[in-house]
C-alpha cells in the first residue's frame, strides 16, 4: 500500500490541488451566503469529520442518542446512508420497526435503527428532505445528522467532529493524496472536537495540529470491546473464549477491529480484510467460507456493521461472535455539559 501511494503521488498531488480549490470555493459560497442554509426550528446535532472512514461517527450517534432519551427528548437520526443500494427518501425505521433491508438503507443506517429500536432512521442525499420528513411524521423533537459537517444546507445548534486518534501526519492531507476531505483549519466551523479511540485516553499524536487551529471545546474517548456471541435471537455478552477465530471486516479503520481482538486476548488463526462497506455477495460469501474452512476454524468474529450484512445461511456454518464498541469518555458527563444549550432550546 505504501508502495503504490509513492507510485501515484505525481498523480495525486494535482488532483488534491484541484480538489481543495473545489472545497474552498464551495465553503466560500456558504460562508458569503450565496448558498443558502435553512433552518428547521428545532434542535440539529451534526456528528460528522474531516477525514475519510473510520472516525467513530456510528458510535458517537448512538451513544448521543441514548443520552438524549434518558434527558426526556425524542431524537430522529437523518444520513446520508453511504454504500447504499437505493436513491432518494428510505425510511430505515418509523420509530416503531424497522421498515427497510439492509441493501436499502446502508449498513451504518441500519445498524443504528437495529440497536436504538425506537429512534427514527431515516437516509437521504438530501438531509433538508429527511428532516421535512420526520418533522412531518413522527413526534421527535430533536435531530441528529450522521456525517452531517460537510452538509452546508442544514443550519445546526451544535457541530461534532469526532478525529480517530490512528491517523497519521500523511492522512491529513487533501484527497485523494491523504485523507482529509476539507483543509484542517475549517475544524473552526464546528463547536467541539471527539477524539476517538485513544488509548487509554491518551491525547493523539496530532493533538498540537488540531489545538494550533482550534480554540472550542474539545473531549477524549476510548472504545471498550466487548465480545458478543450470535445465535439465531440476536447476540448476547460472552465470557472470554479459547476458541481459534477467523477474524474478517469491511470497515474503514480495520486495524481498529484488530486491536479490540487483541485486546480480548481472543486467538485467530486466520483473517480478511475487505474494503469499508463490503457488499457481500454469493461469491464472496462462497469464497470467504472456504477460506476460512481452509484455516480450519470452527468459529468467526467480526464487527457488528459487518454482521448486519451476513445471511444466516453463512452464519450457521460457524460459531459466530462479534465484538461490540462501547465508548468510555475521559471526563464523565462530559457529553451531557457539551449538549447541555441544545437540550435548552
Amino acid at each position: 500500500m505504501i508502495l503504490l501511494r509513492s507510485i501515484l503521488t505525481p498523480i495525486t498531488i494535482p488532483l488534491s490541488l484541484v480538489y481543495g480549490c473545489i472545497i474552498y470555493l464551495r465553503n466560500l459560497f456558504y460562508d458569503l451566503g450565496w448558498f443558502t442554509t435553512e433552518d428547521f426550528k428545532l434542535p440539529i446535532i451534526s456528528v460528522g469529520n474531516i477525514t475519510t472512514g473510520g472516525s467513530g461517527k456510528t458510535p458517537l450517534v448512538m451513544y448521543l442518542a441514548n443520552l438524549l432519551i434518558k434527558n426526556g427528548k425524542n431524537p430522529g437520526i437523518v444520513s446520508r446512508g453511504y454504500g447504499r443500494k437505493s436513491k432518494g427518501l428510505v425510511v430505515v425505521h418509523d420509530g416503531k420497526k424497522m421498515k427497510a433491508k439492509v441493501e436499502s438503507a446502508g449498513d451504518e443506517p441500519f445498524l443504528m435503527a437495529t440497536i436504538l429500536k425506537s429512534v427514527p432512521v431515516i437516509v437521504c442525499e438530501d438531509r433538508r428532505e429527511a428532516i421535512r420528513h420526520l418533522v412531518n411524521s413522527s413526534t421527535v423533537n430533536i435531530i441528529i445528522m450522521d456525517d452531517g459537517f460537510q452538509h452546508r444546507k442544514v443550519k445546526r445548534d451544535l457541530d461534532i467532529i469526532t478525529i480517530s486518534a490512528n491517523d497519521t501526519k500523511n492522512d491529513y492531507r487533501l484527497l485523494p493524496w491523504g485523507k482529509l476531505r476539507e483543509p484542517i483549519k475549517n475544524i473552526n466551523r464546528s463547536n467541539a472536537l471527539v477524539f476517538t479511540k485513544t488509548d487509554n485516553f491518551t491525547p493523539p499524536n496530532m493533538l498540537a495540529e488540531f489545538q494550533s487551529v482550534f480554540k472550542g471545546n474539545s473531549i477524549v474517548s476510548s472504545i471498550i470491546p466487548v465480545l458478543m456471541r450470535y445465535d439465531s435471537s440476536g447476540y448476547h455478552k460472552s465470557l472470554p473464549s479459547s476458541e481459534v477465530f477467523f477474524a474478517f471486516c469491511g470497515i474503514g479503520e480495520p486495524d481498529s477491529f484488530f486491536k479490540s481482538i487483541k485486546q480480548l486476548d481472543l486467538k485467530l488463526g486466520g483473517k480478511r480484510i475487505f474494503s469499508d462497506h463490503q457488499e457481500y455477495t454469493e461469491s464472496v460469501i462462497t469464497e470467504l467460507s472456504a477460506q476460512i474452512k481452509s484455516s480450519n476454524c470452527a468459529a468467526i468474529i467480526t464487527t457488528e456493521k459487518d454482521l448486519v450484512k451476513l445471511s444466516e445461511s453463512f452464519l450457521n456454518e460457524f460459531e459466530t461472535f462479534v465484538i461490540k464498541i462501547e465508548m468510555e469518555f475521559e471526563i464523565e458527563g462530559a457529553v451531557l455539559d457539551m449538549i447541555q444549550p441544545v437540550l435548552l432550546k
